[in-house]
């Protein structure tokens, strides 16, 4: 998704710096400190609806460009955290997941990512019970400073509850990825003084910065995919190597053959959300992958040989290149063979190495025939 601008400085940079108006006076006419206003201008804080119609009374806007403004920036952002990592790995291990926050289930629950009506909220994850007399399960992954994201989480616990038309008893888990997330929440608490009670809610809370390595698999093995939040933030280049390593050795031993390359990439984007001093390129190397190793790797390398000495050497190894690109393209997306191969055709060799070192950001097989097509035009504009 491309990076929007925080509606902050698009107040600074299309109006108060034209206009000239001072942030002390713009302050006192919105009604709020020049410190709050000083954060939203630098992109600390967010755009409220109530600052929005007042900032529309004075520069003449309707109310919905502030508040557009905000939800492109917070969807933006919400792309480079880790929500849609946690929803596939609760696919993959549900029951593992579940375990983390001490919820004991054999294959009990049903993860799904709810959207709720009429309401921008996103719950991570709702995981509802196949047996009527459990509890729904609603987990939400922190991954960034939000002062009200307990008052967020009661607000989905009683949404998610209308629109199902549920009056049962519900687990809200808020599963942190660092400790100062979990410090910039403000408590929360709801009493009712009439003394009834229409939610019947339980809330936890976790940090995983606190948690080591070993805690995470005494509780389920294939828990090792969280690691990375257990080691601090730029964590030493120099040592993450070895940690990458380590933690692809147990995957592979962990999980199956359909599943590990998913687990994998998860775990890759998992880093690149933590390790903001990294990029996908050095965590790859780190990941010491050598697609030789694999199964269809090695019977690739193989045809290539022969296909080489038909052919010709250049000729060989493009061949197999494209095999093993669509291969992996196949497997990633669950799509055709024969969708993919007429795609690769004008691609040189180091371009379908260069595509597969990028297929582990994409998120669907559009991405990859994005990228196919902007290359495409590249070369075409190379040999006009």
């Amino acid at each position: 998704m491309k990076q929007s601008v925080h509606p902050g400085r698009v107040l600074k940079t299309m109006f108060i710096d034209p206009e000239k108006i001072s942030i002390k006076a713009l302050a006192a006419q919105v009604n709020i400190t020049t410190q709050k206003l000083s954060k939203m201008i630098k992109g600390q804080m967010s755009i409220t609806y109530d600052l929005s119609l007042k900032l529309s009374d004075i520069f003449h806007t309707p109310p919905e460009f502030w508040v557009l403004l905000q939800m492109q920036y917070d969807e933006s952002e919400k792309s480079r955290g880790t929500d849609s990592p946690f929803f596939q790995l609760m696919t993959i291990m549900g029951d593992a997941m579940l375990k983390l926050i001490g919820v004991q289930s054999n294959n009990e629950y049903q993860p799904r990512a709810v959207v709720l009506k009429e309401k921008r909220l996103y719950p991570d994850i709702v995981a509802f019970p196949k047996d009527k007399d459990r509890e729904i399960v609603m987990i939400e992954f922190q991954g960034y400073k939000e002062p009200m994201m307990r008052y967020i989480m009661a607000s989905k616990a009683s949404m998610i509850c209308t629109q199902e038309q549920y009056t049962g008893p519900i687990l809200c888990a808020i599963v942190y990825t660092d400790s100062e997330y979990m410090k910039a929440s403000l408590p929360f608490n709801i009493q009712s003084h009439c003394g009834k009670s229409w939610i019947k809610a339980e809330f936890i809370e976790i940090d995983l910065s606190q948690f080591t390595e070993k805690d995470l698999t005494d509780i389920d093995e294939q828990l090792i995919v969280l690691a990375p939040f257990t080691l601090p933030k730029n964590y030493p280049k120099n040592k993450y190597f070895k940690k990458c390593r380590q933690w692809k050795k147990k995957i592979d031993q962990i999980y199956t053959d359909e599943t590990v390359h998913r687990v994998t990439d998860l775990l890759s984007l998992l880093i690149l959300d933590r390790q903001r001093n990294m990029d996908r390129k050095e965590i790859q190397a780190m990941f010491n992958f050598d697609i030789s190793q694999t199964k269809v790797g090695q019977e690739l390398l193989e045809e290539g040989k022969i296909e080489g000495k038909i052919e010709g050497k250049i000729e060989g190894e493009k061949k197999a290149a494209k095999k093993l690109i669509a291969k992996l393209i196949s497997k990633k997306f669950n799509i055709q063979l024969r969708r993919i191969m007429p795609r690769l055709q004008p691609l040189r060799t180091n371009d379908m190495m260069e595509l597969g070192e990028n297929l582990l950001t994409m998120n669907s097989f559009e991405d990859a025939f994005n990228w196919i097509n902007n290359r495409k035009r590249m070369i075409k504009m190379a040999t006009c």
